[in-house]
């Protein structure tokens, strides 16, 4: 029987600052979590060697296409679900779910594929250490194959987050990352009467943490326990929305995609100088995860608080969220930035004990981190932009600071040398901030000031 969910989504009338934390609390917690994984999947991968820490650095771009699918299908969802349940459009909420879930089983192929064609060239055009090369084909095709597992998850995750339901998010990635942390030492090492699996190990704890978070938030999704209604009985295919998933998510998918192929590039960037390089943005990206994973927690609390009021035509609750969004990400961006200044090498120190490693790579976080705050208004713009379905000026925003502005800057840097390479991170973040706030308060006026009192 069809449930009536119109009446009593808080979305609509709790006050804005303790609805906003209640909805994006769980999320930042639970990517924290995420984060911490990151650091402690690294770490132990380090255990095992300079090289295999080099192996999954650069496997990272592929892994952050996946995510990037998974993202950005997740995220066009997550604003049609939220704008639906917003001007009351139940079934077009409940069929954008149904054709989300489909979307994202499909695009998984992708990485088969990629697994049985590409992936011997991908590591010859890095690396010419066999060893590295082994290892890195070792864990990314466990990777590639499964990559289903962590699309579906990922997915789910935002579709529920369109409905404002963020504690099961945050119970979903919680079962994920938790069960990741305890598996990766057993399975890579060989703890309690496992055998010792190395890289491998690795990459089948990375999976199975993936694979029971799919399994939880598919129970969840099909329960009665969120705003959707999920009988594929009454499936209706619909280009339209599939079209308007994708109006905000394929930029999105793109924005993540970008930021694969800016590390790929990077790579190759760095390497003509130091291979250690490559091993040190590998630890840095592992690193700020930290802080923008909570960051980007904070966004989905936000971005479906903005959808669902911009849906209901209240002008005064998205300027408000906004607001709040951005006090908010920018103190967190602050933190990071202090913590990445004040302690750069004992950060550092959690993946290596090679002093010139840790010399190089204090150097490179605290050139890194002043770009954080620049970052945090940037995202929050971002945010906005995809809660109003506007995904192509994000999508704008995103070119300038991780495609058109950082790599030419980069390589333009390079030839002073290589401790010049990291300032095109706070210099790509300057500029395209500027170019944000300028699109953002044209949509201000466009679409936001416009909307009744």
């Amino acid at each position: 029987m069809k449930q009536n969910f119109e009446n009593r989504n808080p979305m609509g009338y709790e006050n804005i600052l303790p609805l906003l934390i209640k909805m994006s609390l769980p999320v930042m917690l639970s990517m924290l979590i995420q984060s911490l994984y990151n650091i402690v999947d690294s770490y132990f991968v380090a255990k095992l060697s300079e090289k295999a820490l080099r192996a999954t650095s650069l496997s990272y771009p592929i892994q952050i296409i996946i995510i990037a699918l998974g993202v950005g299908t997740g995220t066009g969802l997550n604003s049609l679900i939220s704008r639906s349940l917003g001007s009351k459009k139940q079934e077009k909420a409940d069929q954008a779910a149904l054709h989300g879930l489909i979307i994202a089983t499909l695009s998984s192929l992708i990485f088969v594929i990629f697994r049985y064609t590409l992936i011997n060239d991908f590591f010859n055009y890095f690396t010419k250490d066999p060893e590295v090369k082994h290892l890195g084909i070792e864990y990314l095709s466990l990777i590639s194959n499964f990559a289903f597992l962590s699309i579906i998850q990922i997915t789910i995750e935002k579709t529920i987050q369109g409905t404002g339901k963020m504690i099961w998010t945050m119970i979903i990635q919680l079962i994920g990352a938790v069960l990741n942390i305890i598996l990766d030492p057993i399975m890579i090492f060989g703890l309690f009467g496992f055998p010792a699996m190395g890289i491998k190990g690795a990459a089948l704890a990375t999976l199975i943490g993936q694979g029971a978070g799919a399994i939880l938030g598919i129970i969840v999704l099909f329960s009665n326990q969120i705003d959707l209604n999920m009988d594929f009985s009454k499936f209706k295919f619909s280009k339209s929305i599939i079209k308007q998933i994708y109006n905000v998510g394929f930029p999105s998918i793109i924005m993540q995609s970008i930021a694969a192929l800016v590390t790929t590039i990077m790579n190759l960037i760095l390497i003509r100088h130091s291979e250690m390089a490559v091993s040190i943005l590998g630890v840095y990206l592992k690193l700020q995860s930290f802080i923008f994973l909570p960051v980007f927690g904070l966004s989905q609390g936000v971005l479906p608080l903005m959808g669902y009021n911009y849906g209901a035509e209240n002008k005064e609750r998205v300027k408000e969220t906004f607001k709040w969004g951005m006090r908010l990400t920018i103190i967190i961006m602050l933190i990071g930035t202090i913590l990445f200044q004040l302690f750069p090498k004992q950060l550092m120190s959690i993946f290596s004990n090679s002093q010139e490693m840790i010399n190089m790579g204090a150097y490179t976080l605290r050139i890194i981190s002043i770009s954080f705050v620049f970052a945090a208004i940037g995202i929050t713009n971002s945010t906005l932009f995809q809660a109003l379905g506007l995904g192509r000026y994000s999508l704008i925003v995103t070119f300038l600071r991780q495609l058109i502005l950082i790599i030419p800057v980069a390589y333009l840097l390079s030839f002073i040398g290589l401790n010049w390479i990291w300032a095109a991170y706070p210099i790509a973040e300057s500029v395209s901030t500027i170019v944000s706030v300028i699109l953002k308060n044209k949509v201000m006026e466009r679409y936001v000031d416009i909307l009744p009192e």
